[in-house]
C-alpha cells in the first residue's frame, strides 16, 4: 500500500476520498473520528495506539511500527518515516513530511493535510503516507 512508488499513495488517497463520498451519498451521517485531516480539516482516518492505520469506518489500511516502517494492509513494507517527520517510499525517495505542528506536506512542500493531535511523529507520518501522500 507494491512496486509502483507513488501508485500506492494515490490508490489509498483515492480509496479514502471514494469512501468519504460514499458515506455522504448514502446518508449515513455520523460524527467522523480521526486524527488525520485532509486539507479542508475533515477527518480521513486515524492511527491507533498499536500503529494500525484506519479509515473513518475502522477498516485497517495499513500499519506503522515503532521504528517508522510503514506497511500496507497485506503487511508489505511501503515506506518509512524518520525521527524528523520525513516520509519516504519503499525505495527511499522522500515523498513528504509532517512538521512538529502537525501539518502534512507533499514532496513539493505543499500542505496536503494535518493532524489534530501531534503525538508520535512516526505513527502520524505513517498514517499520512497511507492516507494523504
Amino acid at each position: 500500500m507494491v512496486k509502483n512508488r507513488m501508485g500506492w499513495a494515490a490508490f489509498f488517497l483515492t480509496v479514502a476520498v471514494m469512501l468519504g463520498c460514499a458515506h455522504g451519498a448514502f446518508g449515513q451521517e455520523k460524527e467522523p473520528q480521526g486524527n488525520v485531516l485532509n486539507l479542508y480539516g475533515k477527518p480521513i482516518g486515524a492511527v491507533d495506539e498499536n500503529g494500525n492505520i484506519l479509515n473513518l469506518y475502522g477498516t485497517k489500511l495499513g500499519s506503522v511500527d515503532s521504528s517508522g516502517k510503514i506497511y500496507n494492509v497485506s503487511n508489505i513494507a511501503i515506506g518509512k518515516v524518520d525521527d524528523s517527520g520525513n516520509v519516504f517510499n519503499q525505495t527511499g525517495t522522500r515523498i513528504g513530511s509532517v512538521d512538529s505542528d502537525g501539518n502534512i506536506y507533499n514532496v513539493s512542500g505543499k500542505k496536503v493535510g494535518s493532524v489534530k493531535e501531534v503525538g508520535n511523529m512516526k505513527l502520524i507520518g505513517g498514517a499520512a503516507r497511507v492516507l494523504l501522500l
